[in-house]
């Protein structure tokens, strides 16, 4: 692969990329194992469901023991598939609900938990270098979305349809998110940075 196909493909940059997965489901599952065919060592699910008895004929990371007993957090069982597959891969589950636009907190409680998701997820969005948005809906890609813009990140979009599908990479262009991640912590120059970041910013799911 690196010497036909792409001869100036750097593996070791590739293996040392960490990728977030936002959905463990039917996309997820194929886009890790893709991710490790290419030689992704660093690889973390998000997911907030559990394995069911119709998910492993179709994503291929769970087996029938995972449904058992209710069901493993499919994020960890995910992860652990993968660490099966190839031991040396750092892959972890983080069961996690995303907070979703139209779904707005029905106490006090429900919304402190909703709080921590947003932090937690903010903070798994700055500790890794891309993120792939494979949830089922609209709604839960909306806040990834935006913290990937603010935290200068890559972001790919896949979806699947009855009888299509989308795949887009929206955030900053390599030079552009570089120059701002650099100069995010210059206060004097943030101004001008913010201008250059929306001048090179990529299309996304939602504005395009």
């Amino acid at each position: 692969m690196r010497w036909r196909a792409a001869p100036d493909l750097d593996v070791r940059q590739l293996a040392n990329t960490k990728c977030l997965l936002l959905g463990a489901g039917t996309l997820g599952c194929a886009v890790a194992r893709t991710l490790q065919a290419y030689g992704i060592r660093h690889i973390t699910f998000v997911d907030s469901s559990t394995v069911s008895y119709s998910n492993p004929v179709r994503q291929s990371l769970f087996t029938f023991q995972d449904c058992l007993n209710g069901g493993k957090p499919k994020a960890a069982a995910a992860a652990e598939a993968l660490r099966g597959i190839f031991p040396s891969v750092v892959s972890a589950g983080v069961q996690l609900s995303i907070p979703m636009p139209g779904h707005p907190p029905a106490n006090v409680q429900q919304e402190q938990l909703q709080q921590q998701a947003f932090e937690q997820l903010q903070d798994l969005v700055s500790s890794h270098d891309v993120m792939f948005l494979l949830t089922d809906t609209r709604e839960s890609r909306w806040l990834p979305t935006l913290l990937a813009a603010a935290a200068a990140k890559v972001a790919i979009t896949a979806a699947l349809g009855f009888d299509n599908f989308v795949v887009m990479r929206h955030g900053l262009p390599p030079a552009a998110a570089a120059a701002a991640a650099s100069q995010a912590g210059c206060s004097s120059s943030s101004s001008k940075a913010t201008e250059r970041s929306a001048a090179n910013h990529l299309g996304c799911y939602f504005c395009n």
